[in-house]
């Protein structure tokens, strides 16, 4: 499926957020992406924040994917919204934002090898796309290749990353921008929530440094919001994103480069970070919960 380049600026943006709202060029190897109009590419980050629509995948980054699986995080079933609730989602906001929310979830089952969890969020994917108006025929050729792929987890996020953009395109191709804008937010809100659970549990220093660094790709996600904040439904939860980012630009944690956590004094330094992500983690509870009842 073809994406946009400036859609796959964002994409990387977001992937890649870091301290002070960029990517150290040491960490990502631009020459090494396979795009013919990588200028382009350049020239669209430059331009982020003009007042342009902004669009994000919202699955969980590939940075991310890798410390969960190297931070000894094991697989919570329990944290996920459930892929059988599509039934309760009535409005197509509450659809979008819940296909946001199964994407994130099936990311995230697909990082533990839980292929079959993975295809029952599929489905769920599937399901609420069609329910947004998205015509049958744009899934019938994926969902025959999600189920030939199930056991390969590079495949299965492939295809279940084509089933996001391509409603998110017919959203957008049919101006209905603040329903595709919301299906981000429910993404967005559904990794952080995971994230704050991955990060306490797991005490990684790693994994807490890079959920707090989250606090930039807020700050863009407010700015696509605020494009759409007359829409009733937008503008309640920029209300609540506001106070998120409050509590998020509460938060100072620096974690030195030598961290070592066998050293006197790091199990007191550490409390006090978990403290700092308990904070975080109780308010987007209140937004995820909102989204998923």
């Amino acid at each position: 499926m073809k994406i946009s380049v400036y859609l796959l600026a964002c994409v990387m943006l977001l992937v890649v957020s870091c301290k002070q709202g960029v990517k150290k060029t040491d960490d990502f190897d631009l020459d090494s992406i396979d795009l013919s109009d990588r200028e382009n590419i350049l020239s669209e980050l430059d331009t982020l924040g003009a007042g342009i629509p902004i669009f994000y995948n919202m699955y969980l980054s590939v940075e991310l994917s890798s410390l969960f699986e190297t931070a000894g995080a094991v697989f919570t079933k329990e944290l996920l919204n459930a892929p059988d609730k599509v039934s309760e989602y009535i409005t197509s906001y509450e659809k979008a934002l819940n296909l946001g929310v199964y994407a994130v979830d099936l990311s995230y089952a697909r990082v533990f090898e839980q292929f079959e969890v993975a295809g029952r969020y599929f489905t769920s994917m599937q399901n609420l796309s069609e329910q947004l108006g998205i015509p049958n025929t744009y899934f019938e050729e994926t969902a025959k290749r999600f189920e030939k792929n199930l056991t390969d987890k590079d495949s299965l996020i492939a295809i279940a990353n084509e089933v996001y953009y391509e409603t998110e395109d017919y959203l957008k191709d049919n101006e209905r921008f603040a329903t595709a804008s919301v299906i981000i937010l429910g993404g967005w809100v559904e990794a952080i929530f995971i994230g704050t659970h991955v990060a306490i549990e797991s005490r990684n220093p790693d994994i807490i440094e890079r959920l707090v660094d989250q606090k930039y790709s807020l700050n863009n996600l407010l700015i696509m919001l605020d494009d759409y904040g007359d829409n009733e439904v937008v503008a309640e939860y920029i209300v609540m994103m506001e106070k998120l980012r409050d509590v998020f630009m509460a938060i100072d944690i620096e974690v030195p480069v030598d961290f070592d956590r066998n050293k006197e004094g790091a199990k007191t330094q550490m409390d006090g970070w978990i403290e700092e992500v308990q904070k975080l983690q109780s308010e987007i509870r209140i937004i995820r919960s909102k989204i998923i009842s």
